[in-house]
């Protein structure tokens, strides 16, 4: 057996003595290697004459677990025999410590592999990893888990992969888990740890190793683990929060089904991922894993960047400003008419092209699916929406719960008034009839005008799939609705795959009623059914999206615009793409243009509202905006739950509980997830009683993450700060946990504090508060340099840590390890006139992008270029790099929680610039974004932003505008202020 080497070298007199003990039976012959767990040593057997390797575990581990039975259990483990399994031959103890000994096996480690040749051919990726999960999945049925699958433990030999390591992990799991776990000792090497083995969690199964597998496999595709921190901590914080990165965005030749796979077993929750190592396995030797999926999907862009901008292009940036300023402009424009569009009178004139389709009626007796007869009110519906003009208006979402259950209960009064209110000028009723082992589906056209019956048809055949017949009944009445030229619309689904278009209807009854994982996996099934289902793709995409898949969502949709599809899917599909890139204004365009092509497309508007909600566009009151996009949205289906979370939010922190309280009642009851459930009710208790009066210490206790999600929203624009600080300074009293996610807690709360307590001209406050969590827990000096820019008593400070920083990294900072701490000191240097030191550091990061192909790293070098051509004198070039890096947008994620990526800094500067310039309006606009609900961030920047908005607006006459930021300002010093110019 081979291991890595350490920085750990094994004790001399560990050596000598066990030579000493085990004189009789082994030579030992000197230490190969010593890890986390074990010194290995390479022996010699001498009763059989070959080399051995011997394990001795570390003895801090073997006190935790109690020697004797961690001796036992590794004995029990010698049962293990499986070719892919390194077997254990023999066990022991020395001076009260076991020991195991194993075949030295002639080869590699996966790991040595690895930093040798970086990233692995993908054929062979794949057979190691179904190897290793072959041995695993004996492994499991035999009681053993591993808990510690990484590349170190696999050997190669011989062009194949063992495991190695199961007399530890058998000794953790029966002798020792509970009691490590207790202690806060997180077993399993960071680079490759599941989620709940990051929280030391006792509930640690099989799925476990399938998700480290997978990280191993995820190494081998891409040359790299999935997560990468400068601290073991951070690394681990990651895997129980960030989604894994896409990896074909590093390796593009990866098929998008393995991709699929790759991510299913990297799920957070382990009910989510493969049941077991054995059904992992079985996905990774499907006949098609090597092939795309769909068919023909094509590669996604790497960034959303538009052409870089260098100092030539820049030297004009008022020219840069105003082709932004206009393309901003003409989205506001569209924004504008769709919003007249929304809040204009609806006209009753009826539309003979619009038809409205209701479910069709079941007999009690059918056996097949409980939705037949939505599913093939949804079949006709998509029928007819391609045919020619026809657009199809779904009645479903117009019923009520009661109505719903029984479709008997629908008059043809209710359904013709129905209709008639979304301009309709014909409707679909239906029933089915079974007869035998088939089923007759017979359908009728209604006349709104007239309230008679303009058609009836009929289509009869087998049962298995009664949506067949539904096509042939409505190609009999089509002729009434196009009289010319009417077309077979069964074609488009009659030739697809039955058990295509029947997952696609599971699917659509799942996400009609917020069952988000079950829709996704139905849509799933019918894109790997039937490649060119477009369609299909599309709703999977927004399912994807729901469940924080933005990977799979992003592959689905680009599978989608590789399909024809009608114009306003085609818009909406390029902005829901622009969306996941985190490309606010490109999303905007292609959002308010599917709306332009179909006003009433619901989900366009949702989406909108997403847009507004999640990301930063360049200008603009996001939080305004998104709520007119929501109200429309929920205007065109009024049971859609999926629409009312963020204008719940909205409505808390307006205090306007008259308006919540009725949506809030709404969304609990169709909306199963604790978290969203749980933040919601803490936010509605701080606003409804006081924050004096919320028992916020049993709030953190019971649901730290929904209190903080709860003060994250209510701090949005200063609008609840006593709600906020409480939940915060709560957080970081009581949330002491010894790991990662309670480390992760603590960070947005102390960032979330300061930026509360500076917002409220506090700053001292929050140095307290920062310096205590420093004493405590060791972190929070970055805020520091944070928060220098807009705190000046902030400025020593972080000058004090900057020179510890240089000491121990270089006076460039070189060494710095987290790319967002080398950030802040590159913006420091600038700021305080030594740009040779902000330049060196913006190099550095340039190397570290280009090394590690990190968009988030490439945005922080360009960011500290700009603030280095500022510092240099050359301003109008600075302005059109900070125009360029706020146009590049950022992921949803990133935005809430990151204090990078929101660009809060480049946002105020570019600001400040144009008000210099005299650009007063474009200055306010520009601001105006720091009103938004998030990012947490944001606060620190408030004051600043509407003490720049106020000047800018008195520039411009406008005292009444420059009254109100004053007073919005003076609000959040809790004081009040002069309405004066």
């Amino acid at each position: 057996m081979t291991t890595p080497s350490s920085p750990d070298e094994p004790h001399p007199a560990d050596t000598a003595a066990l030579s000493g003990v085990l004189a009789n039976r082994y030579r030992i012959e000197r230490a190969i290697g010593a890890g986390g767990m074990a010194t290995v040593y390479r022996a010699r057997d001498l009763q059989h004459d070959t080399t051995v390797a011997i394990k001795l575990p570390r003895p801090e581990l073997v006190m935790q677990l109690g020697a004797d039975r961690f001796a036992r259990e590794i004995q029990i483990s010698t049962q293990l025999q499986h070719p892919h399994i390194v077997p254990v031959f023999d066990s022991g103890t020395f001076e009260g410590r076991p020991f195991y000994v194993m075949p030295f096996i002639e080869g590699e480690t996966l790991e040595q592999r690895l930093k040798r040749e970086g990233a692995l051919p993908i054929e062979e990726a794949l057979e190691l990893t179904a190897e290793i999960a072959d041995g695993l999945a004996y492994a499991h049925r035999n009681g053993f888990i591993h808990r510690d699958v990484k590349p170190a433990n696999v050997l190669l030999a011989n062009g194949h992969a063992l495991l190695a390591d199961f007399g530890i992990a058998r000794a953790v799991e029966r002798a020792g888990a509970q009691k490590l776990t207790e202690s806060g000792f997180a077993i399993g090497t960071v680079d490759y740890m599941s989620p709940e083995q990051a929280s030391a969690s006792s509930e640690v199964d099989g799925r476990s190793d399938v998700y480290s597998l997978a990280c191993v496999l995820y190494e081998m595709l891409a040359g790299q683990p999935p997560f990468a921190g400068s601290t073991a901590r951070s690394v681990m914080a990651r895997h129980l929060i960030d989604p894994p990165p896409p990896v074909r965005t590093v390796r593009a030749k990866v098929s998008t089904r393995l991709e699929q796979v790759l991510m299913k077993a990297m799920e957070k929750v382990p009910v989510d991922r493969y049941a077991g190592a054995a059904e992992f396995r079985a996905a990774l030797r499907h006949p098609g894993i090597l092939d795309d999926l769909p068919t023909g999907t094509a590669r996604l862009p790497s960034s959303g960047r538009g052409p870089a901008m260098d100092a030539s292009t820049v030297a004009s940036s008022r020219r840069g400003w105003r082709a932004v300023a206009a393309a901003v402009a003409t989205i506001a424009v569209v924004a504008a008419v769709a919003v007249w569009r929304m809040n204009a009178p609806t006209s009753l004139a009826l539309d003979t092209n619009r038809t409205m389709v209701f479910p069709f009626v079941v007999p009690d007796g059918f056996v097949g699916a409980r939705t037949a007869g939505e599913d093939m009110a949804t079949i006709i519906g998509n029928a007819l929406d391609g045919a020619g003009p026809l657009r199809w208006i779904d009645g479903w979402t117009l019923l009520d719960a009661r109505t719903r259950d029984d479709i008997r209960s629908l008059t043809l009064e209710a359904a013709s008034a129905l209709a008639r209110d979304k301009r309709c000028a014909t409707f679909i009723t239906g029933r089915l009839v079974t007869l035998g082992d088939s089923v007759k589906v017979f359908l009728t056209l209604h006349d709104v005008r007239g309230d008679s019956v303009l058609a009836e048809g009929a289509g009869a055949g087998g049962a298995t799939d009664p949506w067949r017949q539904a096509l042939l009944a409505v190609n009999t009445i089509l002729p009434r609705l196009i009289p010319e030229g009417a077309a077979d619309v069964s074609a488009e689904w009659a030739n697809r795959s039955p058990g295509a278009v029947a997952s696609f209807l599971l699917g659509e009854a799942a996400f009609r009623r917020l069952h988000l994982t079950d829709a996704l996996g139905h849509y799933r099934n019918a894109v790997q059914g039937d490649s060119t289902f477009a369609l299909a793709a599309i709703r999977g995409a927004q399912a994807a999206g729901w469940n924080h898949r933005e990977g799979e969502a992003r592959a689905m949709i680009t599978a989608a615009l590789a399909r024809p599809l009608a114009p306003r899917y085609t818009s909406f599909a390029r902005g829901y793409l622009a969306y996941l890139d985190g490309r606010p204004d490109s999303a905007i365009v292609h959002l308010t243009a599917a709306i332009a092509a179909d006003p009433e497309m619901g989900v366009a508007w949702m989406q909108l509202g997403e847009v507004y909600t999640h990301l930063l566009p360049l200008k603009g009151n996001p939080d305004s905006l998104a709520d007119a996009a929501f109200a429309k949205a929920r205007q065109l289906d009024s049971t859609a739950a999926n629409v009312l979370l963020h204008p719940i939010e909205i409505r808390l922190r307006r205090g306007d509980l008259t308006a919540a309280e009725p949506m809030l009642r709404e969304f609990r009851r169709d909306n199963a997830d604790s978290l969203l459930v749980g933040k919601l009710a803490v936010a509605e208790a701080c606003v409804r009683d006081g924050a004096d009066r919320v028992d916020w210490r049993r709030e953190a206790s019971v649901r730290p993450l929904a209190v903080l999600f709860a003060a994250n929203s209510l701090g949005g624009q200063g609008a609840r700060f006593d709600c906020a600080r409480r939940a915060f300074e709560t957080l970081l009293a009581i949330d002491t946990a010894a790991t990662d996610s309670a480390d992760a807690r603590r960070w947005v709360s102390l960032m979330g504090l300061q930026a509360v307590m500076v917002a409220r001209g506090k700053p001292d406050s929050a140095a307290a508060a920062i310096d205590a969590t420093m004493q405590r827990f060791g972190f929070g000096a970055t805020l520091y340099l944070l928060g220098a820019s807009v705190v000046p008593s902030y400025r020593e400070r972080a000058l004090a840590i900057a020179r510890e920083d240089a000491a121990a990294h270089g006076a460039t900072y070189a060494a710095v390890p987290l790319p967002t701490r080398l950030w802040e000191l590159g913006v420091l240097e600038a700021r305080s006139g030594r740009p040779e030191i902000a330049d060196a550091v913006a190099r550095e990061l340039h190397r570290r992008a280009a090394e590690s192909s990190s968009r988030h790293t490439d945005g922080l070098a360009r960011s500290v270029d700009a603030f280095v051509r500022l510092a240099r004198g050359d301003s109008a070039a600075a302005q059109g790099q900070f125009i360029a890096l706020l146009a590049r947008g950022a992921t949803a994620d990133s935005v809430q929680w990151d204090e990078a990526d929101p660009r809060a800094a480049e946002r105020l500067q570019l600001a400040q610039l144009l008000l210099a310039r005299g650009a007063h309006q474009e200055a306010i606009d520009v601001a105006s974004v720091f009103d938004s609900s998030w990012p947490l961030v944001h606060l620190l920047y408030l004051p600043a932003s509407l003490e720049l908005r106020a000047t800018a607006a008195s520039s411009l006459g406008d005292s009444v505008a420059a009254g109100q930021y004053r007073a919005r300002l003076a609000a959040l010093r809790g004081a009040r202020a002069s309405t004066g110019a």
